[in-house]
C-alpha cells in the first residue's frame, strides 16, 4: 500500500510540476511575443525618428544657407561676382572658355599711367567777374611805402561756385487810363502778369518744377525739402505744398496717359515689381501693402501702381491682344499672360540660385562656382556676338560659338539630373533651370531681347530710395501721383531729354490754357518721340559740353 501511495504521489508531483513548467513555457512564450512586438514598434520608431533627423538635418542645412545668404545681403559684399581664387572657378574658366590666356577685367577709373585730360574749361556756364584788388586800391611797398603804379592786365584763376537763391519776385503791372471813348473799353487796362501755373498760385513754375524734381527725381521727402527752404530763408507749411501738389496732377495725368498707350503699342516689355506703401483704408484690403510695376519698352518706362501683385496687373496693362517677348523673373505672376506673350526669363535670377549654393553650402561651394562661371560664360559668348551685330560674317561666327555654349550647358544640366544621389539644393537649382529652359534660351534666336532683366530692376531702384525715405504715400492721390511723375521723368530721362525745361514749357502750356490740361493735339507734340530737333536740342540731357 505504501509503494502504491508512493507512487500516487510522485505521480501527482510530476503531473504538477509538468503543468507549472507548461504553464511556464506558455507564459515565456507570450512574454517573448511580447517583446518581440515591442522590439519591432521600437524598431519602427527609431525608423521615424531617423527620417524625421534627416528631415530636420536637411532643414537646418537649409536654413544655415539662408542664414549665411542674410549675412551676406546685410553685412558682405553686394556684388555677385565669382571669387578668382578658386580652384573650381579655373576649371570653369578653362572649361567654357577654352582660353587661359585670357587678360584680367580692367579696373574702374583712370588707369595707372594712363594720361590725364586735364581740367576742363567749362564754358557753358554764365561767367561772373569778380574783381580783387588791394585796400583803397592802392598797392604801396612794405618797406618805403611808395605807391606801385597799375600793370596792364590781370592774374586771372577760375572756381565754381554753387549759390541757391529763393527770391520773392514783385510784378508791377502797368497801368494806362483810357483817353478814347469807345464803347466796350474798360477806362484803366493794366498789362498782362505773369505766367502762374494755376490761377492765383503763390509759388512760380520754376518752384514747383523744383519741388517735383526734389521729390520724385531726387527723392528727397518732403519734410527734408521744407528744412531746405527754412534754411534759405523761406518758411512754407507742409499742408500749403500738399495743396499745390494736388492741382498739379490733373494736369500732368494726359502726359502719362499718352505714355502708357505707347508702352502697350509695343512689341517687347520688361518687368518688374517692388512694394510700395499706401496709408490708405481700403474695403477688403488688411494692410497698407500696395506694389509699384515698372514696364521698360525701347522708348518708354512706365510704373503703375496697385494694390494687387497679382497676374491682371500685366494683364490689365499689356491688354488681350498684346504680341510679344516680356522679359521678367520667374514669378508666377507673369505666367498667365498666354500664349501670345513670349516668356524671356532672366539669367542674373538663375545665375543668383546657384550664388545662393555656393555661399549657403560649403560641401557645394565648389559645383556652384562651376555653374557660376559657365553662366558667366554664356553672358561673355552673348556680348561678343552683339557687338558685331552689323557685321554679318563675323555675328554668324559669333553666334555658332553662343549656340555651342548653350548646346554644351543643357548637355551638363541633363547628365547631372540623371544622377539619382544629388544633394536637394543641387536637384532643385537644376530642376528649376530645366523647367524655365524654353524661355531662358529665347535671347538665343532673338539677339536684341536682353539675357537679363536687369533694366527694369535699375529703372526701379529709384523709387526705392524714395520709399526708404518717405515710406510711400498717404493718400491715393499721393500715389497716383507718384507713379505719374516716376513714369514721366524716367521715360524724358530715357529718350535724353532734361526733365526740368520739359516740364516748365509743358507747365506754361498749362497756363495759358486756363490752369488745365493742354489740348489732345498740344500733349502729342510733347511727347519724347514726337518732338521737333530744335526741342530735342535745347531740352538735350545731359548737355553736349565744349571741351
Amino acid at each position: 500500500m505504501k509503494s502504491e501511495a508512493k507512487q500516487f504521489v510522485e505521480e501527482l508531483f510530476d503531473s504538477r510540476r509538468g503543468q507549472y513548467w507548461r504553464e511556464q513555457c506558455d507564459q515565456a512564450r507570450l512574454d517573448r511575443a511580447g517583446w518581440e512586438a515591442r522590439a519591432l514598434e521600437a524598431e519602427s520608431r527609431l525608423s521615424l525618428l531617423e527620417l524625421e533627423n534627416s528631415e530636420l538635418s536637411a532643414r537646418c542645412e537649409e536654413l544655415l544657407a539662408r542664414v549665411a545668404y542674410l549675412e551676406r545681403e546685410v553685412f558682405g559684399q553686394k556684388s555677385e561676382q565669382s571669387e578668382g581664387d578658386g580652384d573650381a572657378v579655373e576649371v570653369a574658366s578653362h572649361e567654357g572658355r577654352g582660353d587661359s590666356s585670357e587678360k584680367p577685367r580692367r579696373g574702374r577709373g583712370k588707369q595707372r599711367g594712363a594720361k590725364g585730360c586735364g581740367r576742363r574749361c567749362r564754358k557753358e556756364l554764365q561767367a561772373e567777374v569778380v574783381p580783387h584788388d588791394f585796400p583803397d586800391g592802392v598797392c604801396l611797398c612794405p618797406r618805403c611805402g611808395k605807391p606801385f603804379p597799375p600793370f596792364p592786365g590781370t592774374e586771372d584763376s577760375e572756381e565754381i561756385h554753387w549759390e541757391v537763391r529763393i527770391v520773392r519776385r514783385v510784378h508791377r503791372r502797368q497801368r494806362y487810363r483810357k483817353s478814347c471813348y469807345c464803347e466796350g473799353v474798360p477806362g484803366i487796362l493794366t498789362a498782362p502778369g505773369p505766367v502762374k501755373i494755376y490761377p492765383k498760385a503763390l509759388f512760380s513754375i520754376d518752384f514747383w518744377v523744383r519741388l517735383l524734381m526734389e521729390k520724385f527725381l531726387f527723392q528727397r521727402p518732403l519734410c527734408r525739402i521744407l528744412m531746405m527752404l527754412e534754411m534759405e530763408g523761406l518758411s512754407v507749411s507742409q499742408g500749403t505744398l500738399t495743396g499745390g501738389l494736388k492741382k498739379l496732377l490733373p494736369l500732368l495725368e494726359p502726359l502719362y496717359e499718352r505714355i502708357l498707350e505707347r508702352s502697350r503699342s509695343a512689341n517687347h516689355w520688361q518687368m518688374d515689381e517692388t512694394r510700395w506703401l499706401v496709408f490708405v483704408e481700403m474695403e477688403g484690403k488688411k494692410n497698407f501693402k500696395w506694389w509699384l510695376w515698372v514696364v521698360v519698352t525701347s522708348e518708354t518706362c512706365c510704373y503703375l501702381l496697385e494694390p494687387t501683385r497679382s497676374g491682371q496687373v500685366p494683364k490689365g496693362h499689356l491688354g488681350e491682344d498684346a504680341h510679344g517677348i516680356l522679359n521678367a523673373d520667374r514669378y508666377s505672376a507673369y505666367k498667365s499672360l498666354g500664349e501670345n506673350i513670349l516668356l524671356a526669363w532672366c539669367w542674373s535670377h538663375i545665375r543668383r540660385d546657384f550664388v545662393h549654393v555656393r555661399d549657403g553650402y560649403r560641401d557645394l561651394k565648389d559645383w556652384a562656382s562651376v555653374w557660376v562661371e559657365r553662366i558667366n560664360h554664356l553672358f561673355h559668348r552673348n556680348q561678343e556676338r552683339l557687338k558685331v551685330f552689323e557685321d554679318k560674317p563675323t555675328f554668324r561666327r559669333e553666334d555658332r560659338k553662343l549656340r555651342k555654349a548653350v548646346d554644351s550647358l543643357k548637355e551638363k544640366l541633363e547628365k547631372e539630373l540623371a544622377e539619382e544621389a544629388m544633394h536637394p539644393a543641387k536637384r532643385k537649382v537644376l530642376k528649376s533651370l530645366k523647367n524655365h529652359w524654353k524661355g531662358a534660351t529665347l535671347f538665343v534666336d532673338n539677339p536684341k531681347i536682353p539675357m537679363d532683366n536687369n533694366e527694369s530692376e535699375r529703372r526701379i531702384r529709384n523709387p526705392v530710395v524714395g520709399r526708404k525715405n518717405y515710406y510711400g504715400s498717404g493718400a491715393l492721390w499721393s500715389g497716383r501721383l507718384a507713379a505719374v511723375l516716376f513714369t514721366l521723368f524716367q521715360t524724358l530721362l530715357k529718350n535724353g531729354i532734361d526733365p526740368q525745361p520739359f516740364l516748365i514749357a509743358w507747365f506754361e502750356t498749362c497756363s495759358r490754357n486756363g490752369g488745365c490740361a493742354p489740348t489732345a493735339e498740344e500733349v502729342e507734340q510733347f511727347l519724347p518721340w514726337n518732338l521737333s530737333d530744335e526741342q530735342k536740342a535745347a531740352w538735350r540731357y545731359p548737355k553736349e559740353h565744349p571741351t
